[in-house]
């Protein structure tokens, strides 16, 4: 009924050839406008077609095991290259969800967010014998074209993919100072009420 009625306004606006774009723009919207008001389920199908939807989760939570590899395999990795100091994570401890942001589909056009977050925090007892704070982020897809969990039967490679930064150990600012480009999110993708947050806004 609505895209009839859209149809035959534009056909009538193209009858006349001195009306402009912008007045036969301005006519379609009014019928469409009149046709959604006299049925509020046509009009409300309509909508629905462009909503936002949310897509099932494909992170693991933040005290995963495989995540907490991947945080811990980063940063050994990088220790003795960045801060020439042979360090290890040795236990992880308070692992906590800090913020979530799901991967959003939204046909007919481009995902609305096509990347899922999760932002987590918790504390790592370094090999220096010393606590510190670790901030780490899962997200989804982050693999080789994130092709299902693993890409072939022998790939190693996740399609999601966590990686962290230990406060006050990231001397070269690869996460910004004091960690901040993981502690920094969207205010609506705060979880519950918790200590430290930072809005990235």
């Amino acid at each position: 009924m609505v895209l009839d009625l859209a149809a035959k306004v534009i056909w009538l606006c193209g009858s006349f050839a001195t009306m402009n774009r912008l007045s036969a723009f301005v006519l379609t919207l009014g019928a469409l406008s009149a046709a959604a008001a006299s049925s509020p389920a046509v009009a409300a199908d309509v909508m629905s077609t462009y909503r936002s939807e949310a897509i099932p989760s494909k992170v693991p939570a933040c005290d995963d095991a495989a995540v907490l590899g991947q945080v811990e395999d980063q940063f050994e990795y990088g220790a003795p290259r960045m801060l020439e100091a042979k360090l290890e994570i040795l236990e992880f401890q308070g692992m906590f969800e800090k913020a979530y942001q799901p991967q959003l589909l939204n046909d007919p056009y481009p995902a609305a967010n096509p990347i899922e977050r999760r932002y987590c925090q918790a504390k790592a007892l370094i090999s220096d014998q010393k606590w510190r704070t670790v901030y780490y982020v899962v997200e989804y897809p982050m693999g080789f074209a994130a092709a299902g969990d693993y890409l072939g039967m022998f790939s190693p490679a996740r399609a999601w993919k966590a990686e962290g930064c230990v406060l006050g150990l990231d001397e070269w600012h690869v996460y910004g100072a004091n960690c901040q480009s993981l502690r920094r999110y969207p205010p609506d993708a705060a979880v519950a009420d918790y200590p430290g947050f930072v809005s990235k806004y």
